[in-house]
Order: structure tokens, then sequence, then C-alpha cells
């Protein structure tokens, strides 16, 4: 029982993950909250079920997150960078009228029915694990989010332009001074985040189902994490995430009863104790 909730919470955390670092990461670099998210992110579940339907899984894997980060070139060019000299409450609002649109437009082409996606054969199967059946396609979730998050923080700690990110958001004019072009950057970063949201888009698929509220479900989980990470730390959002993954998932089971209202519990608790936040570690500040 216990390995398998283990095991179920660090799938869940893995989706968290990829969404909340993609959100730290524009936050980092623009100081925007974009409310517009989990509309992305749902976006690229239903687009997943369309080319898995029409083709196969494993080509939605590949071509969702491209066409999610060219999603990602538009909001960067429209919204975020012609109102980066507005309030950040401001663009903040534009971003979640904006994702409210983009959620409408889904559910009028595809309808309000939950829809679903079969696993790949290969993924489709279960593996003894502690005496007990797990399905395969859980722990490729798990291995594909860690995976492609760490692939990530090492980037933005190794690489020069992984640097020049952290540099920017720590200290845009100074970055500027020295040469560093911002908007470069930016544009990379909203091609990231939304290329992450359009990965766990696909990968949410064929493990729960697609439906018409996943968006608001999505950002509300993913604000948490971010403000229990500290806005634009990377590793403070990927820890915040495993948190909440196992809250959820152990609350389920032995909390039932309060079980929903554990996150906002856990959220109020961190703000009381540290308002700023876990904010540790690698970030993109």
């Amino acid at each position: 029982m216990i390995p398998t909730l283990i095991l179920n919470a660090l799938a869940v955390s893995s989706l968290y993950i990829m969404m909340a670092s993609g959100l730290a990461l524009i936050f980092g670099l623009r100081r925007v909250m974009n409310f517009g998210h989990g509309a992305i992110y749902m976006v690229g579940a239903y687009l997943g079920y369309t080319i898995a339907s029409g083709m196969n899984f494993w080509a939605a894997l590949l071509i969702v997150p491209l066409l999610m980060a060219g999603l990602g070139v538009l909001l960067e060019l429209a919204v975020l960078r012609p109102l980066e000299k507005r309030q950040q409450i401001e663009v903040a609002l534009i971003t979640f009228g904006i994702g409210i649109v983009i959620a409408q437009v889904v559910i009028r082409i595809y309808g309000g029915m939950p829809l679903s996606v079969t696993a790949p054969r290969m993924l489709a199967s279960s593996v003894k694990i502690f005496g007990a059946d797990y399905p395969v396609y859980r722990l490729f979730i798990t291995v594909v989010g860690l995976c492609s998050v760490i692939a990530l923080a090492v980037w933005l700690n190794t690489t020069r332009t992984g640097m020049f990110v952290r540099a920017v958001s720590h200290a845009p004019d100074i970055s500027s001074m020295m040469g560093i072009n911002a908007n470069r950057l930016s544009l990379l970063i909203s091609m990231l985040s939304t290329a992450f949201a359009g990965l766990a888009g696909v990968l949410v698929g064929p493990y729960l189902s697609i439906d018409p509220g996943m968006d608001v479900a999505m950002i509300i989980t993913c604000m948490i994490v971010v403000v229990i990470g500290g806005t634009g730390s990377i590793w403070g959002a990927i820890f915040a995430a495993l948190i909440l993954g196992f809250v959820q998932t152990f609350g389920t089971v032995y909390l039932h009863e309060i079980s929903v209202l554990l996150p906002y519990i856990m959220l109020v608790g961190i703000l009381v104790w540290r308002p700023q936040g876990l904010n540790f570690g690698v970030s993109a500040e």
C-alpha cells in the first residue's frame, strides 16, 4: 500500500513540477504570473488527444510541445513584451482573461464531455513492485517529468545561456548594461514554459481524463506550488511540487474528509512560517 502511494505521489508530482517550473521561469524573468498557463496545459492535452487519435501517442508527445513552444512565441510577442511596462497585476489579469478565452474556444471545439487517450501498448502493462501490480505508464510519467526538469535545472546552471537567464532574473538593469539581450532570453523562456505545459498535457491524457475544467484545477495547483516554493525559484517549485503531490496522495487515503483543504492549509502554513516561500537552491533569480 505505502510503496504504491509513494509511486502515485511521484507521478502526480512530476506533472506539477513540469507545470510549476515553467510558471516560475516566466515569473523570474518577467515578474509576471501567467494565469493563462492552465489553459495552455489544457490545449496541450486536447491537441495530444487529436494527434494521438489520428497518428499515435509518440507523435503527440513530440509534436504538441513544439506547437506549444510556438504558442509561447505568440504569448511573448503579443502579450508579455508589449505590456512589459504595465503593472504586474494588470498583465496577470490580461493573461487570466486570455486563459478564459482559450478554454472556451477549446470547449466549443471539443464539447464538454471528458475524453481519454489510450496509453501505447508498450506502456499499458503493469510491473510487480513490492508484490503489487503497478502501471508502467505512471512510472513513465515520473521518469519523463523528473528527467526533463532536472535537465532544465542543469541547463540553467551550467550553460552560458542559462546563466544569462539567471543574471537577467536577478539584476535586469545591470544585465542590460552588460549587453545581455533580455528580450531574446524572455522569448526562449516563454517557449520552454509553454512547451513544458504542452508536454504535461499530453502525458496527462492516458493517466487522467481530459475535461473542460482541467485548466482551472491545474492553474490553482501551480499557483500554490509556485508561492510555496518561492516565486521565481526553480528548485523551490520542484520541492514544493513533490511535497504537494505527497500531501494530496496520502491525504486522499488517510485524511479523506479534509483532503481537498490540505493544499490550502499547507499554503497558509508556509506563508505564516516563511512568507518568502522555500526559495532555496537553484533559482531563476
